[in-house]
């Protein structure tokens, strides 16, 4: 019976890491920048790959504001109609579906000057799995406000895209929690 038990805690240790390891927290204009008008977005975002499930974290000064907008919003850079805006100085997007998000600073003229970024949002690869709130914890400035996703259409279906290295270097911390799961399980294997 013992080796069966193993074998059963091994694989859902698994599986649940397998979940976790294709989600990713993506700091907004990190490692150089912030969410400001000195950080170039359009070079930021160029390499990354966003995922379903991935989280965007928005950190900026008492300058500035995150608002999710429309295309249509986010190319006049107009500010006039928000699908959802905050002050807060930590700001936090899961980005649950493929898709596309808009997002920009509704101070005037700050859009303009260059702080607005498009997120192109891929579907999560691999089947759904039900998972806990993983996100590591980060300590803000000020509580942070956690917005849910907008109602968007339907994507027309797009091929899977390969794994991308991309995707794990916008983690923070998920990594060293990986290693700390798998080394207390295979502690609780020796031990059982």
């Amino acid at each position: 019976m013992a080796p069966f038990l193993k074998a059963f805690i091994a694989l859902l240790a698994i599986a649940a890491l397998a979940d976790v390891a294709v989600c990713a927290n993506y700091t907004v204009g990190a490692p150089n920048g912030l969410w400001d008008l000195n950080t170039n977005y359009e070079e930021w975002v160029k390499d990354l790959k966003f995922y379903a499930g991935d989280i965007l974290i928005f950190r900026y000064t008492s300058f500035h504001d995150v608002a999710e907008v429309t295309k249509d919003v986010y190319t006049s850079c107009s500010s006039s109609q928000t699908i959802s805006i905050d002050k807060s100085g930590t700001t936090i997007f899961e980005l649950k579906e493929a898709g596309t998000r808009y997002f920009i600073c509704a101070v005037p003229t700050h859009c303009s000057g260059g702080m607005k970024v498009q997120i192109d949002v891929l579907p999560k690869q691999g089947t759904p799995v039900s998972k806990p709130n993983l996100a590591p914890s980060l300590p803000p400035a000020s509580p942070p406000h956690v917005h849910p996703p907008h109602p968007s259409p339907t994507p027309a279906p797009t091929p899977a895209p390969a794994p991308s290295p991309s995707a794990a270097a916008g983690t923070q911390g998920i990594g060293m929690y990986a290693y700390s799961v798998l080394g207390f399980i295979g502690l609780m294997l020796v031990v059982l």
